[in-house]
């Protein structure tokens, strides 16, 4: 099977992205609307105190969502510079970088929602919740580390490209 160019998989993995990009935008909106609901319960005054903890674990998904949208939209911009067989560009690069950077922005809002639930919830259900956010935390934070040391090595291959392209 064919990478690069027009019928290839980096054509297919464009259309895989656009539906998950899809689907984390309606998840997204759903929890949104989640939100305004919260919103509107502690506006009303009923049961503050769970619905702050509500709205504050929601925002932190739908900001991390948000984020994740940023990351798939970079990767696309990536995947459709491989479809044109553009492959050693300064995009492709300022895109690893951007989601290198994104994924240790979405490790420290984990960090801080293990942080809250440890916090708040001082039961069995916190404590795996606690756990499974750091386990996200710490997924994030080795991506982020291995995409930057893909986009300098990306970085230094667009430098001998260039290079070489001086000496022919």
């Amino acid at each position: 099977m064919k990478i690069l160019g027009e019928k290839s998989l980096s054509s297919k993995v464009i259309v895989g992205l656009n539906i998950l990009f899809t689907i984390i935008s309606i998840v997204d909106i759903v929890v949104l609307s989640v939100i305004i609901k919260i919103i509107k319960h502690i506006v009303m005054g009923e049961n503050i105190q769970n619905n702050i903890s509500d709205l504050i674990f929601f925002l932190m998904i739908v900001s991390t969502g948000i984020i994740a949208l940023f990351i798939i939209y970079q990767f696309i911009k990536i995947f459709k510079n491989l479809k044109r067989d553009i492959l050693f560009c300064e995009d492709n690069a300022k895109s690893l970088n951007v989601v290198s950077y994104s994924c240790f922005i979405i490790s420290a809002l984990y960090l801080v929602i293990a942080i809250f639930i440890f916090s708040i919830m001082r039961n069995l259900v916190g404590n795996y919740i606690c756990a499974f956010s750091i386990i996200l935390m710490i997924i994030f934070v080795v991506s982020g580390v291995g995409i930057k040391i893909l986009n300098e090595i990306y970085k230094k291959a667009i430098e001998y490209k260039e290079e070489n392209d001086f000496t022919i």
